[in-house]
């Protein structure tokens, strides 16, 4: 089912090859063992920033760039550096973004589940080793999953060898499922996948849900409490809607210019990619993965969360990784692993990366999703490697902006083109119809998936709306009992087809999935 209401992010690209990846990961080691790679020198440290913040200022100037982007940069022991540009969102009269702007940060979320998980782990709230048996003792998985051995530092580290296509969508894309109703779905919703790492939003989620199972205690508040509120994180959370100055998402069209909107509500924040972070909150969070000392984390907790979980070959768009840890991607860089994890959701990127053995750390966030994941992979690597090489030839600032803004009228046009090239489609039959107010009247109710829950569809007027969950479009006709439903202006519009039997709409099929009418 193409995730477009709410359309998906692009997954990492996993070329299993366990043995290879194995042999990579300790060939790595072997490495930084014998060379003994010392902290970049403040030195080093500022000449690497300095390359970052000129490309990202030239990055920035660009048509078509994000309309905020902001970089953090951080040196154990010192004040950090945090750059921010732009504005709350296209529109120019929109207030300035600042270092206190609560930026989406999409699956970053992870590595704060993780750190969380393994301090809750260390205080007996919370067993990492328990099994997904221990939590739902009814749930059924399919053949080759079983419920007893699955733990919860497998699920974290994604080697859970099941998927569970109604959780992760419904999640992120259409309401929030009760704790309560996770056993259910594991059992209705699961299917069974080639085991090793496969990364997926599913582990997360079930921690979430599990934690809330075994503590009455939902995994927003445990996050706020235990990690974000002592380390003085007080402009992020899980619940953006608490916060003033959120800035929208966009969607760079070219000459059609932005397609804007709102971000994600509360009920879409979920455990595997569902926190905002300001900058100067994202410096302090850095500093802890630093080793810096806190009231409530400890560095060997910090530690365990960063220590690789499995072997695997991750290939990003610039930075390739050779492995997971619990909310942390493994990537060599250099001479060192960082450990790095990007954010990405229908309009904006994010990206964070932290050396402890140099000593550093970046993240960058933008507040559009078109050519920033690239950008904030290649700022990262400028970083890590102008810092332990300061003679490393960096693009001019000039050539940099001249490419990046070619490859962005590029981008948006190609973008377009399939918009255009799907409307023009025969589905279609030219747009020519309207909907009567019979139609409209035939059509509005509501409509039940087994494990996607209800689609209520209304009138107001002379639109027809669709809601799943908590999110709805407006539909747009094309043929008879053919309507279209996309995301925005720079989204391909998929079919939504209404289904009659002996004169009465009985369904709804969106994409390959069928909603059955039960009023």
């Amino acid at each position: 089912m193409r995730r477009h209401l709410f359309t998906v992010l692009s997954a990492l690209s996993i070329l299993a090859d366990p043995a290879a990846a194995a042999g990579h990961a300790e060939l790595a080691s072997a490495l930084t063992a014998a060379r003994q790679v010392a902290p970049a020198s403040e030195a080093d440290f500022h000449h690497a920033a300095g390359a970052v913040l000129g490309l990202a200022r030239v990055a920035a100037e660009q048509s078509g760039a994000a309309p905020a982007l902001s970089v953090v940069m951080v040196r154990r022991g010192q004040p950090p550096l945090v750059w921010t540009h732009g504005r709350l969102s296209a529109d120019p009269r929109s207030p300035a973004a600042t270092g206190d702007t609560p930026f989406y940060v999409a699956s970053q979320t992870k590595a704060f589940v993780g750190l969380l998980a393994v301090k809750l782990d260390a205080e007996g709230v919370f067993d990492l080793d328990q099994s997904i048996a221990d939590i739902w003792p009814e749930a059924s998985l399919p053949p080759g999953a079983e419920p007893a051995a699955i733990t919860f530092r497998d699920l974290l580290s994604h080697q859970g060898p099941f998927e569970n296509e109604a959780l992760t969508f419904r999640t992120a894309y259409s309401d929030r499922v009760a704790a309560s109703d996770y056993g259910r779905l594991l059992s209705t919703g699961s299917e069974a996948r080639a085991p090793g790492f496969d990364y997926s939003n599913l582990g997360y989620l079930l921690y979430g849900a599990a934690l809330e199972l075994k503590t009455g205690r939902d995994w927003r508040d445990w996050l706020d409490a235990a990690l974000l509120q002592p380390a003085g994180m007080t402009r992020s959370g899980a619940r953006p809607g608490r916060f003033d100055g959120l800035p929208s998402y966009h969607r760079w069209m070219g000459a059609r210019g932005w397609d804007t909107f709102a971000g994600k509500p509360d009920d879409l924040m979920h455990a595997a990619g569902g926190l905002v972070v300001a900058p100067n909150d994202m410096a302090r969070w850095l500093a802890i993965q630093l080793g810096e000392a806190n009231e409530a984390v400890r560095p060997e907790w910090v530690r365990e969360a960063q220590t690789r979980q499995v072997s695997a070959e991750i290939e990003g768009d610039v930075i390739a990784c050779q492995g997971y840890a619990l909310g942390w991607n493994i990537c060599r860089l250099g001479s060192v692993d960082i450990r790095a994890h990007g954010g990405s959701y229908t309009g904006m990127r994010s990206s964070m990366a932290v050396s402890p053995e140099l000593g550093i750390a970046i993240a960058v966030f933008s507040t559009s999703d078109s050519l920033t994941g690239g950008l904030s992979q290649t700022l990262i690597q400028t970083f890590f490697e102008t810092a332990q090489d300061p003679a490393r030839p960096t693009p001019s600032p000039e050539d940099f902006g001249a490419r990046y803004a070619a490859r962005l009228s590029a981008f948006a046009e190609r973008r377009m083109a399939q918009v255009d090239e799907r409307r023009a489609g025969e589905p279609w039959a030219g747009w020519a119809w309207r909907p009567t107010a019979a139609d409209r009247a035939a059509y509005a109710g509501r409509y039940r998936h087994p494990t996607l829950g209800d689609c209520v569809v209304s009138a107001d007027g002379e639109v027809v709306y669709a809601r799943l969950g908590v999110v709805g479009r407006a539909l747009e006709p094309a043929a008879p009992d053919l309507f279209a439903i996309s995301d925005g202006l720079a989204d391909p519009p998929d079919p939504f087809r209404f289904e009659r039997a002996d004169g009465r709409v009985t369904a709804v099929i969106w994409q390959d999935q069928r909603f059955e009418r039960i009023d």
